[in-house]
Order: structure tokens, then sequence, then C-alpha cells
């Protein structure tokens, strides 16, 4: 019985995660594409950004459905995600790359 109740809360807990679709995009200057996408947990509000599957920016967004930006860096470049929310059900996240608009992640 204990089995069971830990399998069901680990897949509830699993299946509470979104992950947006990929996205690519071709930084200025650059030959090779980098592959974009996200996970939001609709449980504790973490979103994450990853690039070429290394994880950029992590961190919680606020439960009080506010727009909220994160930042951080890839192979030098700097990373931003600008999060908003629409209705309070769904989450929209524009990250640029250097200040140039790289994908807009939806949740």
């Amino acid at each position: 019985m204990n089995r069971i109740f830990l399998a069901g809360l680990m897949m509830t807990l699993m299946g509470c995660t979104t992950a947006s679709p990929k996205q690519f995009y071709r930084p200025a200057n650059s030959e090779s594409q980098l592959e974009i996408s996200g996970r939001f947990n609709q449980i504790s509000f973490e979103h994450q950004v990853l690039i070429n599957g290394e994880t950029v920016i992590q961190g919680d967004l606020p439960y009080n459905y506010d727009a909220f930006s994160f930042s951080g860096t890839y192979q030098g470049r700097t990373v931003s995600s600008d999060c908003q929310w629409k209705k309070k059900v769904d989450l929209s996240c524009l990250v640029s790359i250097d200040g140039e608009k790289a994908a807009t992640l939806t949740f």
C-alpha cells in the first residue's frame, strides 16, 4: 500500500511540470543555432530556461501572479526571461539573448 501511495505522489508531482515547445534562435554573427526551451512547475511556481539542454535560468515566480523577470548567462551572453500571466492561467515568458528577442515560451 505504501509503494502505491509513493508512486501516485511521484506521478502527481511530475505531472505538474509543464514544458514549452523547443524553439530555435540564431544569434547575430553566429553560424550555429541555439535550442531554447523552458519548464514551469505549477505547484512550486519554479521557472527554468534551458539553452541547448543547459539550465541557464532557474527561479520561482511570485504566487500572486505578478510579472517577474529573471536573468542568467550562457557562454558569455546575457539571457533574460520576462514572464507575465494572462488571466492567471497562461504563463508567457519572453526570452532575450544580449537584448535580442530569441523566443517566447508559453506554459
